[in-house]
């Protein structure tokens, strides 16, 4: 029988870790795959150089357990206090134990929450569900909208802009009187009519109100109308790119990101400033979108945390969380821990503290967390399940390679921390047992990996510790076919 003939010398390659998801289905059984774990780029002045690293995601800390459980609807930061909605429950997490602000006749969907204030009643919180309005001055002061020209039902998306409250209902938007939340009058509205397509959310960037529609978005400002509305179509800045999940559209002072899809059909990830949408995901994200069945079930949201601004896409049906790095412009997953497997983030919402560190709320319970750069376990789910697919390594070349080690290029750490490695020669069907590398050592390698023409590495990691990775050291010899 004819034996397999090796040639030349060994050689030494670093295998770059860096990359985007490239999963060739919705699945993510196979390509490369980032969980709970993104790069990030350091530059060496010195050497001209950029190192690249794969950090592992902050880890959620329980910050305040709530009273009774429910689904958690929706949470804001007012006057240095948390007000979350828990099923039908309005809570504020004053700093001795949660008060029951409000009872709401709704226990699930969407809640819409924005900050607003007024001449005649100063700061406030007002709130939405759908059928009611709510204005909040306090943990135990609210006013229930009962003004009969209120509109019901509307699109839980409220905004806020020079003293007039903004809520959608069809192709409509109302506003509040001035400097009046819980006064409305009918012919207060103006209609988004550029394309005939519904009201679905509503946001505000800058001095403008922006308008989602289904197939289209538009752009409103505020003109001091005598008379209906006061805002005036910004003519010329409509984009036809409508949003196809309404409780997944983030917005800051700089940007708003949503789901966006035309009238020629698929769903893709956007990003709007100014005036000017720009498209961030691919055709891999891409294509995990359009495997969702229900986008209004879908929810997303932005956290900055080590460093880095994150938009958190959780796509319910399919359950993966897509996460878009802004300042990085790669993509990658986060999951919560699943016995042993991984399942959908287990927040849907998040707010700056002011303080440096962001609440979530957990969207089964209600109950609100912080997310800590030095906590490296989620409290009340188990362990962040790290897993890093590469695509498949074959060093260009389709002959036969014999592997006699492999060491990962990582952080060394003083207490016990370590790493499994596994991987797979027949395109991600199956894996050998994973092997423990201890990164405690000063040459932490695996010996012996045996030959391979394509090899995919999987790392995985789920201690109470921190974990950065560089890339994998792989020294090998070429076959002579």
């Amino acid at each position: 029988m004819a034996r397999q003939q090796t040639q030349g010398a060994y050689k030494n390659v670093r295998l770059p870790l860096i990359g985007a998801l490239s999963n060739r289905t919705a699945s993510g059984s196979k390509d490369q795959r980032f969980i709970n774990i993104y790069p990030e780029t350091r530059k060496v002045e010195q050497i001209e150089n950029t190192k690249i690293f794969l950090q592992k995601r902050a880890g959620l800390h329980l910050y305040s357990d709530v009273v009774a459980t429910g689904e958690g609807r929706g949470m804001t930061l007012f006057q240095n206090i948390v007000y979350y909605v828990v099923g039908d429950k309005v809570w504020a997490d004053t700093p001795s134990t949660p008060t029951l602000v409000l009872t709401l006749t709704t226990s699930t969907g969407q809640v819409g929450i924005v900050q607003g204030n007024s001449s005649t009643q100063g700061d406030y919180i007002f709130m939405c569900d759908g059928v009611n309005g709510y204005v909040i001055t306090g943990p135990t002061t609210y006013t229930l909208i009962s003004d009969p020209d209120f509109p019901t039902p509307h699109v839980p998306s409220p905004t806020f802009i020079d003293g007039y409250v903004l809520v959608a209902k069809g192709s409509d938007v109302y506003n509040s009187d001035l400097d009046e939340p819980d006064a409305w009058n009918a012919s207060n509205f103006l209609s988004a009519e550029i394309f005939p397509d519904p009201v679905v959310a509503l946001a505000r960037q800058n001095n403008q109100v922006v308008v989602f529609g289904s197939k289209s978005v538009e752009f409103f400002y505020d003109a001091a109308n005598a008379s209906g509305s006061p805002l005036s179509n910004n003519d010329g800045t409509v984009i036809r790119v409508g949003c196809a999940a309404p409780y997944a559209l983030y917005q800051n002072e700089m940007y708003t990101a949503y789901i966006g899809q035309t009238a020629s059909g698929g769903r893709a990830v956007w990003f709007i400033e100014g005036f000017r949408p720009y498209k961030v995901s691919d055709e891999y994200i891409e294509r995990i979108l359009e495997t969702e069945t229900n986008m209004d079930d879908c929810r997303g949201f932005g956290i900055r945390v080590l460093g880095h601004m994150f938009y958190v896409i959780n796509l319910i049906t399919i359950g993966r969380t897509l996460v878009f790095d802004i300042d990085e412009k790669l993509w990658h997953e986060w999951s919560s821990y699943n016995a042993g497997e991984h399942s959908i983030f287990k927040a849907n919402f998040s707010e700056d503290s002011e303080e440096g560190v962001s609440y979530l709320q957990d969207s089964a319970t209600g109950v609100l967390y912080q997310m800590f750069s030095n906590h490296y376990t989620d409290d009340n789910a188990g362990p962040i399940l790290v897993e890093l697919v590469t695509n498949k390594i074959d060093m260009d070349v389709y002959q036969r390679k014999f592997a006699s080690s492999l060491v990962p290029v990582a952080d060394r750490y003083e207490v016990d921390n370590s790493i499994d490695i596994s991987w797979s020669d027949d395109d991600y069907a199956t894996y050998n047992t994973p092997i423990n590398v201890p990164l405690t050592d000063d040459y932490p390698n695996i010996q012996r990996l045996g030959s391979f023409r394509r090899r995919a590495f999987k790392i995985t990691h789920q201690l109470n510790q921190p974990l950065r990775l560089e890339s994998l050291e792989l020294v090998y010899k070429e076959g002579v076919s």
